[in-house]
Parts: structure tokens; sequence; C-alpha cells
């Protein structure tokens, strides 16, 4: 019976064309970005290929037991890559700047701004604000070094090889956990 159940699984057709696409999904499906909204319409979500409601809900999380396969560091890694970071925010209270940060991104990246003293920043002194705004900056934050070097407090020298040496390791770390969660997810059959 086992084997039945597993040959009907592998000649399935992969929901996802991509490991980044199916990334994609599972982290804005968790945050109600993609799949329930569309689930709501009752129109398919393009990216999981008919995925809506329950069905949705339970690929997302198949797809998030495959990446806490990764080591801590390359699943922060991802998260931060592929999760959204900000949520619209309409509270109009005076410190309201229409966004929140996503829980999620921002504990990922906390934990790499962490993560990188030890690794990216080993035999140096940071604080932790210069440590996550470069991490943030990886990401895709607009801020120029000049900007970071100045709210952090240091000059921005300093900044810039910080800077250096986080995007170096962190790239590395990077590409290791697309190469490693594109496996995981193709041998789970969810991506072609």
């Amino acid at each position: 019976m086992g084997g039945a159940v597993q040959t009907a699984v592998q000649n399935e057709e992969p929901l996802f064309r991509g490991t980044k696409a199916c990334l994609a999904f599972a982290m804005n499906y968790s945050a109600g970005i993609s799949g329930p909204s569309w689930a709501k319409m009752g129109k398919p979500n393009p990216e999981g290929r008919g995925l809506v409601g329950l069905d949705g809900a339970a690929q997302a999380g198949m797809i998030q037991a495959e990446l806490s396969r990764l080591v801590p560091a390359r699943r922060w890694i991802l998260v931060a890559r592929m999760a959204v970071p900000r949520l619209p925010c309409a509270c109009r209270r005076p410190c309201c700047v229409g966004y929140v940060e996503r829980r999620e991104w921002g504990e990922a990246v906390d934990a790499l701004a962490e993560y990188v003293l030890t690794r990216g920043l080993t035999g140096t002194v940071s604080h932790f604000h210069l440590r996550r705004i470069i991490v943030m900056r990886y990401f895709g934050d607009l801020r120029g070094l000049t900007t970071i070097a100045k709210q952090a407090g240091v000059n921005r020298d300093t900044a810039s090889l910080y800077n250096k040496r986080v995007v170096e390791h962190l790239a590395k770390e990077e590409r290791m956990a697309w190469l490693e969660i594109g496996n995981y997810l193709e041998a789970a059959g969810l991506v072609e």
C-alpha cells in the first residue's frame, strides 16, 4: 500500500516552477499576502497552481518544514530574502509610518545581526544597530553607507569595512542555502 501512495505522488507534476516561487508562496501565504486573499475571491494562486484555502495552508506548511531542515543561519537568510519585510499599517497614530515590520522578517534579520558578529565580523567590536542596518541593506534596504554610519555613530570607513565583510559572508551562505533548499524541495517533489 505504501508503494502505491509513493508512486502516485512521484507521478504528480510539481506545484512550483522553481525554488524562489515555492519559497515566496510559503512566506507570503503565511502572512496572508497571497493565498488567503485569492482564496477569499475564489481564485487560485498563480504561483501555487491552484492552491487555495486549506490546501494552500498545508502546502505552505510542507514548504516551511523543508525550510526548517536548514541550519539556522541559512534558514534566516532565506526568510529575510523571501519574506515580505513590511505589512501595511493604518492605525493613524502619530508615530505611524504607514507600515509595520513583519515579525518573521524582523526576527530573521535580528538573528543574522547576531550571527554575523561571530562569523562575518570576527575580531571586531560592533554594536547591534550597525550590524542590523548592514544586514537589512544586504536584503534590500536602500540606505547608503554614509547614512548608515551617521545613524550608527561610526565613521563611514568603519561602516564600509563592516558592510564588505558582512556582504561577503552572507553572499557565500546564501548561495549554499539556495542549493540546499533547492535539493530538499526537488526531493520532496515540490519544484520542477
